[in-house]
């Protein structure tokens, strides 16, 4: 039943993924109402996990590694407005929340899976448009964070 929880929170965490990448394409914007709500189910499908292999700790350090995403971003984002926006750090959260489950550390690897994803896409857009540019982080995010869930995913399996 566990592992069914966790599959839940990837499958939310996917329609998520393909929502936000979406619609910052489309509208240069990431809702905040979705990232939200999916934030939650994940929370709520991976702390229902932990719950029944009895093991609360591992929900609590994925916990951990969203929170400490969020505050370094949250410090960025205060620190060089424009360069980040603040639904990147809510998704960054979401992502890191998830990653996260196989370790704190899967957090961060997530965050700079999905930066790595990103960069090609951003230079060409600051080559293009300069100094005024606007990079939409969502796709990358959302991609490299798969690719560390796919990761995690086939080494250890969801509960591994």
């Amino acid at each position: 039943m566990a592992q069914a929880l966790v599959w839940a929170a990837v499958g939310v965490w996917a329609v998520l993924g393909v929502h936000v990448s979406i619609t910052d394409l489309r509208h240069a914007i990431i809702p905040r109402r979705a990232v939200w709500v999916a934030g939650l189910a994940i929370a709520a499908l991976l702390g229902a996990a932990a719950w029944l292999l009895g093991d609360p700790w591992r929900f609590a350090w994925a916990v951990v590694g969203a929170v400490s995403l969020g505050l370094l971003l949250e410090v960025v984002y205060r620190r060089w407005p424009g360069r980040l926006g603040y639904g990147d750090v809510r998704l960054i959260i979401a992502n890191g929340l998830l990653a996260g489950w196989w370790g704190l550390e899967w957090s961060w690897w997530a965050l700079c899976a999905g930066a790595t994803a990103e960069w090609p896409v951003a230079m060409v857009v600051l080559v293009r448009e300069g100094r005024r540019a606007r990079v939409r982080w969502a796709p990358g995010l959302v991609l490299g964070t798969a690719g560390v869930l796919a990761y995690r995913l086939a080494a250890v399996g969801p509960t591994g």
